[in-house]
């Protein structure tokens, strides 16, 4: 990857380690973002900014005109909206601007991040009704894939990746919500999570996925997918980890998944009524899902090496006591 790099997403968790790392290595970097003030200076100044929306057809053309890699990361990723048609607005629409956009400019190179939601899990949550049905965050990010998927198709480059449970260094954002639970749960205010029966997760780095997403964009195969994950683990062992890491051990309940639905409904009973809806039955569902991953493909085609859990947590749990980013 020599010639320009387009990111989009680029102000945020996972776009702004990829900026940092594309910049650090000296590569010539666009940014399609709304407020480039959302940048940190010492990105800002190392980038050439387009100021838009990936919504917004004439910006996505004047981001994309002259590049040679795009990668793609901006999307509405949360667990619930005001206005469910956002999440179409943004993780369908949008990435059919950029194809298009991509396609008239003679793109070399995609890289499209998706999520690892959309992959079949190990093992489904033994649930039905409302909960069973897929999230608007699963729908349509299913529905952008299939939209490179066909970009890929007519021979032009284009990768899907699959990021797992990721974690790290950075603004405890709702796309940083596994760090927010570390900082919380160092705080003593985590008292509470999900009997899952152990289900397991897959769990990486930040730094670790933005690297892979970099790799993509120079050796992805054409139409292929890559799951950009660390170290598979149950949340149970996941919470002692860092309880060993950081000498810290606070008691957690596990609440039934029977009870985690009903709050759930109420929660979106809430939300409906104006208020914020923190989750839903359907991310209950998700929860409960078996994700371990395999990242077998990406060490073979990307060169893709993770750090261990062990060792990004460790590093995560300094970073936020370091920082006063645990707060009692």
């Amino acid at each position: 990857m020599s010639g320009l790099v387009l990111v989009t997403g680029a102000s945020g968790f996972l776009g702004s380690y990829v900026v940092r790392l594309l910049v650090t290595a000296g590569r010539p970097v666009r940014v399609l973002v709304r407020r480039p003030d959302a940048l940190a200076p010492a990105v800002r100044s190392g980038v050439e900014c387009v100021t838009g929306d990936v919504r917004d057809p004439a910006a996505v053309c004047r981001a994309v005109t002259g590049t040679q890699t795009v990668l793609h990361l901006a999307a509405c990723a949360r667990a619930w909206s005001r206005d469910p048609a956002e999440f179409t607005a943004v993780n369908v629409h949008a990435v059919e601007v950029l194809l298009e956009a991509a396609a008239r400019a003679g793109v070399e190179r995609l890289a499209h991040v998706s999520t690892v939601l959309t992959l079949p899990p190990f093992r489904p949550a033994a649930i039905d009704g409302p909960a069973s049905r897929l999230t608007p965050y699963e729908t349509t990010k299913r529905a952008g894939e299939r939209l490179v998927e066909s970009y890929a198709a007519q021979g032009r480059h284009a990768t899907i990746l699959h990021p797992t449970r990721v974690y790290g260094p950075g603004p405890r954002t709702e796309a940083n919500a596994v760090s927010k639970v570390i900082a919380l749960y160092l705080a003593g205010r985590f008292r509470v999570r999900l009997d899952d029966g152990d289900a397991v997760a897959n769990y990486v780095h930040a730094a670790d996925v933005a690297s892979g997403i970099v790799l993509a964009g120079e050796r992805g195969r054409p139409g292929a997918h890559y799951l950009l994950g660390g170290e598979n683990a149950s949340f149970h062992d996941f919470l002692a980890l860092v309880g060993e890491l950081s000498g810290v051990r606070r008691r957690v309940f596990a609440l039934s998944p029977g009870a985690a639905l009903l709050a759930a409904q109420v929660a979106e009973w809430w939300g409906r009524m104006g208020g914020t809806a923190p989750v839903t039955r359907g991310w209950v569902r998700v929860f409960l899902e078996d994700r371990r991953g395999d990242i077998g493909p990406a060490r073979l085609d990307l060169g893709y090496a993770p750090r261990s859990l062990r060792a990004g947590l460790a590093e995560t749990i300094e970073w936020l006591v370091g920082r006063r980013q645990v707060a009692a």
